[in-house]
């Protein structure tokens, strides 16, 4: 039998960096920080979703110094979204304070705005315009056909996608899958992104998965999968942004 891995988990600690990092902490509290993670990003998946949440990253930070008697920690939450104009105000407010109710503390909230066009880069993004198409009655090869012509028209090396379960509200599960380009799974300088996500429908769950090729990283250290550098242009330096059907094969 194949032996799989998620690719975002292949790449961490290589050429990616951690979604949650946290310094400074004792070995008892990563359980409870490691579920409070989790539920916010629960949180924002499943009220927010029309937002085009492309990531969250979670930072906390403590410091004990002498004169203080217990830790003081902080936690900053980056939310990476394509449409900002859904947080007014008396949203804010609402996020901020149920976030409060899961962390049981003060939290820092900074949205960075992501282009409409790069958006199309994010695996999660992708899977979840498949998924919305597929609960509101679209033909799941429709579907997906759409959402690869819409990244490739970013540039992008390649793209696959893959939707299983009971297609077409038909009694025997099965799975259809298309790609175009290159997928280098096994390329671990390859900038890869993956993400998976859940259609509910009424004959059952349907679910999508998507891998998108954003090119092959050659400099050293690790870089964070979204930054506002690196979805400013999609072709920068360090990166090999042939088409596949580049005969030449030169990296530029």
């Amino acid at each position: 039998m194949a032996q799989r891995t998620s690719p975002i988990c292949f790449r961490t600690g290589i050429n990616r960096n951690w979604s949650s990092r946290w310094s400074g902490f004792e070995d008892k509290d990563l359980s409870k920080m490691l579920v409070q993670d989790e539920k916010i990003r629960k949180y924002f998946y499943a009220n927010f979703n029309a937002s085009q949440i492309v990531n969250i990253e979670i930072e906390r930070k403590t410091s004990k110094n002498s004169f203080d008697k217990e830790r003081k920690s902080t936690i900053d939450v980056l939310l990476y979204c394509g449409q900002l104009g859904l947080f007014d105000d008396e949203t804010n407010k609402k996020i901020v304070n149920q976030i409060q109710k899961i962390v049981g503390r003060s939290v820092k909230i900074n949205f960075v705005p992501v282009e409409y066009s790069n958006v199309w880069w994010s695996a999660r993004v992708v899977a979840r315009k498949i998924a919305d198409d597929i609960e509101n009655r679209v033909p799941f090869r429709v579907a997906q056909k759409n959402a690869i012509k819409n990244v490739m028209i970013q540039k992008a090396l390649g793209v696959k996608t893959v939707v299983g379960g009971r297609l077409n509200g038909v009694d025997m599960a099965r799975t259809e899958w298309y790609s175009e380009g290159t997928i280098p799974t096994s390329t671990i300088r390859c900038d890869l992104d993956y993400a998976h996500e859940i259609a509910q429908t009424p004959k059952g769950s349907i679910g999508v998965k998507v891998w998108i090729n954003r090119g092959e990283i050659f400099e050293k250290g690790l870089n964070n999968q979204i930054t506002p550098v690196k979805y400013a242009a999609p072709v920068r330096r360090g990166y090999n942004n042939n088409r596949p059907n580049d005969k030449k094969g030169a990296t530029k």
